[in-house]
């Protein structure tokens, strides 16, 4: 990397000492041994990639090399052959950006000096001093961020690439890659956005005004784009549209003077006549302004989207390029990427999401209301929240029949001064900024909710739209006069506001929304994915790589149980359902979805029944930093922070370290579900996380291979054992639903529900692939109907059974290491003597790994001396006949339902009694017994120690009023 990096040091040195312009600023103060540590950091040069590469498409091919897509780019850039540009063109470039570009080395000291009393004489910055070669080297390999270490590493590059290639070979590159303005890259691009022609067909006036833009193609493109709309007394050059929108083209002064200077200096430096010279002057550039009609690219696949994140992501890792640099790339480089995707099992996520109402709730057609939400009205028909207030207009409350924002008299009016005064009902004022309330309305065939934004009109300033005292929206009567189109006033008192100043959404977003993920765990490939159902404008929005939402229950077994069953753990473990704390409002906290605590349950049942208590109670014995450890493996949390977990790093007072986050999901963020069914897939591959991926190789131009999957980020998160065990945790759960039926063939899956029903999650696998389902509105003050079982896991069942049709019964693996034995539930340790005498049959066969298989015998369950009349501990008081030795349980919890207003948990009428027995003999009680023995003929059956076989049989009855179960707490 470092050629020559000495003789490069003492040449930086050497400017330092001299003291060269602005030089000086950028290298004053550093040492020469900190520049040397910059240019350690700088990316390598390859010529290649500079000539070759970043002149063709990249392609998209399928696991059998057949061409299925290619790399589509927002930006419009045409790369043209350096032979096709004309001298005009090539010689303004230098002219006006580097004139001394064919005798310098890649860094001009005199033009460095030259700029700054240039600029000083001109008033302005009319020339920077940076040169073509080094402009090269930021737009190919760095950003534009304005610091020392980036202008160190841009002089570096600079010479570097002086090395490397020709001076044409560099201007070449730079024309085809040159910013241009109006989103357009590199000389061809610019020539067909400004004039509509192709390069070659400009003429020196024309070229020269390309070339003024560079300086700041913000400033100096050669038309401002607004609205059609929008226009007022400016002169327009002409009209085009964007995806059917409509926006002028509007003259620009600044390009056009700077042209003149371009042309001045290349008569200045010989490159043209004065006759030339004259005959550019005198011509209108802006009259031959032509802009053409332009389109975004069409939308991505969802796939293909992810895709292209993924292969810049691994580019930037592998090569240690910048994002500029891996998205050029990517765009440009000519790599053909193999992708994962199954075709057949993508349309057939399609299809499901194309038809999702209707898979889970039948035809909706003749319904009043939207399915799947839960939904709240006002006495209008618009939507408002549960405390009232307004969130969608009913359409027709808010647009008339054109489209337009209609406002009633009461909403809108002019005051004494002509302004237009606007009520806050349906917009209201950010600074300069006028937003219109959203609305909704409802698919004519399914009833499916449709939601819409209305956009906002944007003010020059507080002049055009104010406050006044009441807080009404106050629209200035100059504005009004200088957009006479914007209001419409009828005799009726109403007014209606033109759609052409604000950009409604006509079409709608579909709620509720989903996003699905299908993933071959034993290697990582995603084989199809969903971002959301229905969703045909323009600027797609991935809901399942890149909008996080909290994972409810669903994260249960990935943050707490894994690493609870790596540390002592397992299936039998018995863990108390009872309170564990008091949260702000002092109401127990966790609760459970069914509203009471059952006492003692083995973490099997807990899994499958998605006890909030017990998961938080292990997760606080596991530890947060444990949990954390676990995360990190499962990919949730990435050591390069491109992640949404939220660390006490990186916010101290609001973060997911703590019980409610990891223990039910309740995380700030949330999580995507590409991060969710990629941390499942690892426990599905036996343990082993594989980085996911939607493709498996990418080559470069020349077929050399830049990645494969055996690159792919791949780790054992826990073992085998540990992972099965889960799996045969999530395997009673998914039966547990009484909804997933896939043709014999093994699953697992656990769903998550968050609050007020806002989110539903399913995550899952079968021995072929795992799938990750999410469901919710895009807005969380929507809830949804039903519970996640309902719907999140229907629609799993539903999209497996299409994707495994045909395929053959398969069964989950299990590992050598995995044992059954006998244990007991309520210790999750080997049954004692006293085990069995648990009338509920506390003991089962269960499956245990190498780390927790159990050693140690039931220490939960103990004999305990009681009067059997009452169950309390017998006391001196207590007559022979009637002491007695019973088993109870007792928890290592040591609940005290005093402590949660006495809740009592369901089995609290096993748990050992704390007080002493008061009864004493009673002879009539005697007595009765007596006659009771006469007529049974027997007495009860006594073992062969005397001890009641059944102890418990009747301990219900006789239980003191503080240890009787409470039914209803």
């Amino acid at each position: 990397m470092f050629k020559k990096i000495a003789s490069i040091v003492i040449k930086l040195i050497l400017i330092i000492i001299l003291g060269i312009g602005s030089i000086l600023v950028v290298f004053g103060g550093l040492m020469g041994g900190a520049i040397l540590e910059v240019m350690k950091t700088a990316p390598e040069i390859d010529p290649n990639i500079i000539k070759y590469e970043m002149s063709q498409n990249s392609t998209i091919v399928d696991e059998n090399g057949n061409e299925v897509d290619s790399i589509a780019t927002s930006e419009y850039r045409e790369i043209i052959d350096y032979e096709k540009i004309p001298k005009a063109l090539k010689l303004a470039f230098v002219a006006i950006e580097d004139e001394r570009f064919y005798k310098h080395p890649g860094l001009d000291f005199q033009s460095i000096i030259g700029s700054a009393l240039e600029n000083f004489r001109a008033g302005s910055i009319v020339r920077g001093g940076s040169t073509i070669t080094q402009q090269l080297a930021r737009n190919t390999y760095l950003s534009n961020d304005q610091t020392y270490e980036r202008k160190i590493k841009e002089i570096y590059l600079a010479l570097e690439i002086e090395k490397a290639l020709s001076k044409d070979e560099i201007l070449g590159a730079y024309l085809n890659r040159v910013f241009m303005g109006q989103n357009s890259y590199g000389v061809q691009a610019a020539a067909r956005t400004y004039f509509d022609k192709d390069v070659t067909e400009l003429n020196l006036a024309q070229c020269a005004t390309l070339a003024s833009i560079v300086q700041s193609p913000s400033d100096n493109s050669l038309y401002k784009a607004i609205k059609v709309s929008e226009v007022t007394d400016q002169r327009v050059l002409g009209e085009f549209s964007i995806d059917g929108e409509k926006y002028a083209a509007v003259y620009n002064e600044n390009p056009y003077e700077r042209e003149q200077f371009a042309l001045e200096k290349m008569l200045e430096l010989g490159m043209i006549s004065k006759k030339e010279y004259n005959e550019a002057k005198d011509f209108d550039v802006a009259s031959t302004i032509k802009p053409a009609e332009r389109s975004n690219t069409e939308i991505a696949s969802y796939f293909n989207s992810l895709l292209e994140k993924q292969v810049v992501r691994k580019l930037q890792e592998i090569y240690n390029l910048s994002e500029n640099q891996a998205w050029d790339r990517l765009y440009y480089g000519g790599l053909r990427i193999t992708t994962t995707i199954d075709e057949d099992m993508q349309k057939e996520l399609e299809n499901i999401y194309a038809d999702f109402s209707s898979y889970l709730m039948g035809d909706t057609s003749g319904w009043k209301q939207a399915p799947l939400l839960d939904l709240r009205y006002d006495q209008y028909g618009n939507i408002i929240n549960s405390d009232g207030n307004l969130l969608y207009y009913a359409e027709k409350n808010i647009l008339n029949d054109n489209n337009d924002i209609r406002l009633r008299d009461d909403e809108a009016w002019y005051d004494d001064d002509g302004n237009l005064v606007l009520s806050t009902y349906k917009a209201y004022l950010d600074q300069t900024n006028l937003y219109f309330r959203n609305y909704y309305s409802l698919d004519k065939n399914n009833k499916n909710l449709r939601t819409h934004k209305t956009g906002h009109i944007t003010f020059k300033s507080n002049e055009d739209a104010s406050l006044d005292e009441d807080e009404n929206i106050v629209i200035s009567k100059n504005f009004l006069d200088e957009n006479k189109n914007l209001i419409t006033a009828y005799e009726d008192g109403t007014f209606s506001i033109n759609k052409d100043f604000y950009g409604i959404d006509l079409e709608g977003v579909i709620q509720p929304q989903s996003s699905t993920v299908i993933m071959d765990q034993t290697n990582g490939h995603i084989k199809a994915i969903m971002g959301g159902r229905d969703q045909r404008g323009i600027r797609i929005l991935d809901r399942a790589s890149a909008i996080p939402r909290q994972p409810g229950s669903s994260i249960k077994p990935i943050a707490t149980y894994t690493a609870a069953f790596d540390n002592g753990f397992n299936l039998a473990t018995g863990m108390d359902d009872v309170p564990l704390m008091k949260n702000e409002e002092d109401q127990p906290w966790p609760k459970n979805v069914y509203e009471y605590y059952m006492g003692l349950v083995p973490i099997r049942k807990a899994i499958e029944l998605s006890i909030n208590t017990i998961a938080v109670r292990t997760l606080k014995e596991v530890g947060i930093a444990k949990s954390l450890e676990y995360l990190k493996n499962f990919g949730i949390i990435r050591e390069d922070g491109e992640d949404n977990f939220v660390s006490k790093e990186d916010n101290p007072r609001t973060n997911d370290e703590n019980l409610a986050a990891l223990g039910l999901g309740s995380m700030t963020n949330g999580l995507t579900t590409l991060d969710m069914t990629a941390a499942y897939a690892a426990l599905a591959n036996q343990g082993k996380y594989n980085e996911p991926l939607t493709f498996s190789k990418i080559e470069d131009s020349t077929g050399k291979v830049l990645f494969d999957d055996k690159n792919v980020i791949t780790h054992q998160v826990t073992s085998a054992e540990t992972a099965y065990q889960i799996t045969s945790a999530l395997e009673s759960t998914g039966q547990s639903y009484k909804n997933i039926y896939i043709n014999d063939i093994d699953y697992a899956t656990k769903t998550g529900t968050t609050d007020n029903k806002v989110d539903f999650w399913c995550m899952g696998y079968t021995p072929y692939y795992t799938v990750g389902i999410w469901m919710g509105a895009d807005d969380q003050n929507l809830s949804m109907t039903g519970n996640s079982i309902q719907r999140a896991a229907l629609m799993w069942n539903i999209i497996n059974n299409h994707i495994l049709d045909g395929y053959e019964v398969a069964n989950f693996e299990i590992p050598d290491g995995i044992v059954e034995m006998q244990v007991d539930t309520m210790s999750g340790k080997l049954p004692s003597d006293i085990s069995r005498w648990d009338p509920r049959g506390t003991i089962r066969t269960e499956i245990f790994g190498p780390n927790n298989t159990p050693t140690e015998v039931d220490d939960v369950h103990v004999m305990i001396t009681v009067d059997d009349r009452n169950n309390l501990l017998a006391s001196d008081m207590t007559p022979k006949e009637h002491v007695t030795n019973r088993v109870f349980i007792s928890p290592k919890s040591n609940y005290n339902p005093n402590e949660f207003g006495g809740i009592y948990p369901r089995d609290w009428g096993y748990r050992p009694p704390s007080a002493y027995s008061n009864l004493g003999e009673d002879p009539e009680e005697e007595e009765q017994e007596d006659d009771e023995k006469d007529k049974d003929g027997k007495d009860k059956e006594k073992d062969k120690d005397g001890k009641d076989k059944n102890p418990n049989d009747n301990k219900e009855k006789n239980q003191n009023p503080d240890q009787k179960q409470n039914t209803n707490p």
